[in-house]
């Protein structure tokens, strides 16, 4: 899992393709509200300026029409290149856009005197380019700036995961007993979905030191009005896998992560077949041929792991546990 830095110097970006640095802003902002509010600024001022140079652009276009010099390709390095501008635009002083949301957010949420930003050339070019703690960083910008006045440390944190399959079993198996009564499929069903998924819980989405608790890796669509955290991914593309940037759901512990796969399943007319689906094999085989994955091996490998001894009898020693777990509460 990426860490994020709480060195306030290495906060920040200094390429357009730089898609892991600003997660040290949620680090900063615990530290230091004010550093933390004028980071937020100085990303939102660049959107704004690459907005700007985009209608430029769209603007002068008509002047591009039969011209020789003009291609795709260079539309293409063209959009690089004014992507890198805008970043560097709001660095050091910015044009005065960071500026004015500063005040503004000090005003509501911040409790000290922003920092001043003046940044010489050479402190410009020496700043180091940490290319580890950009995603999660843009995760809790987006949210700030989504629902600032909801902070994300008193999410609780209803449970942990080591990535270990007996613990992740034991954790959530009434959970997914419960969910998997309402989808009229096995337990063990979503338990090995979960598991490859997430590798029994080690690689869930993080919002900074927060956990996402999206168990079932759903992604966050136009239809999700929640929390969401945007990470890399591994997608497969006309057979070759590629890896992309793409948004996530966020919950506030994982009950909410099997209420919402189920609502998920049972809404979308993509997975009919695999509520119809008779036994386990059939429903695995219905969510991905309906595209739950790109991957065209997810059907096998989660019967892979669903059939292996080591699941039957993490399964197994979860069930005992659970009428002790039950009486202890």
């Amino acid at each position: 899992m990426i860490n994020a830095t709480s060195n306030h110097a290495s906060v920040g970006a200094d390429s357009y393709t730089d898609l892991a640095n600003l997660n040290a802003i949620t680090q900063l902002g615990r530290k230091d509200k004010a550093q933390a509010l004028e980071k937020i600024a100085e990303q939102f001022e660049s959107m704004m300026v690459r907005m700007m140079m985009k209608s430029m652009r769209a603007a002068n276009s008509v002047f591009a029409e039969g011209n020789m010099l003009s291609s795709q390709e260079g539309d293409m390095y063209q959009d690089m290149f004014d992507d890198q501008v805008a970043l560097s635009l709001s660095q050091g002083r910015g044009m005065g856009i960071a500026d004015v949301m500063i005040r503004q957010l000090n005003q509501r949420y911040g409790n000290e005197q922003p920092s001043t930003k003046t940044v010489s050339v050479q402190q410009y070019l020496d700043r180091p380019n940490n290319h580890s703690e950009f995603i999660a960083g843009m995760q809790a910008a987006t949210v700030t700036a989504s629902k600032a006045n909801k902070d994300l440390s008193t999410k609780p944190m209803a449970m942990e995961f080591d990535g270990s399959r007996e613990t992740f079993i034991q954790k959530i198996y009434t959970m997914a007993k419960q969910a998997a009564e309402k989808l009229g499929v096995e337990p063990e069903v979503l338990i090995a979905q979960a598991g490859l998924e997430t590798g029994w819980g080690k690689k869930i989405t993080r919002i900074g030191d927060h956990s996402s608790f999206n168990l079932f890796n759903i992604k966050a669509d136009k239809r999700w009005q929640g929390d969401s955290v945007t990470v890399q991914t591994l997608e497969v593309h006309q057979g070759m896998p590629v890896k992309e940037y793409a948004a996530f759901r966020c919950y506030d512990n994982p009950q909410q992560s099997f209420d919402d796969y189920v609502a998920f399943i049972n809404n979308s007319p993509r997975y009919e077949e695999a509520r119809q689906a008779d036994d386990s094999e059939s429903y695995i085989h219905a969510l991905a041929q309906a595209g739950y994955a790109t991957d065209p091996q997810y059907g096998e490998k989660i019967l892979s792991i669903l059939n292996s001894s080591a699941m039957k009898a993490a399964v197994k020693q979860a069930v005992a546990i659970q009428p002790l777990a039950m009486a202890e509460h």
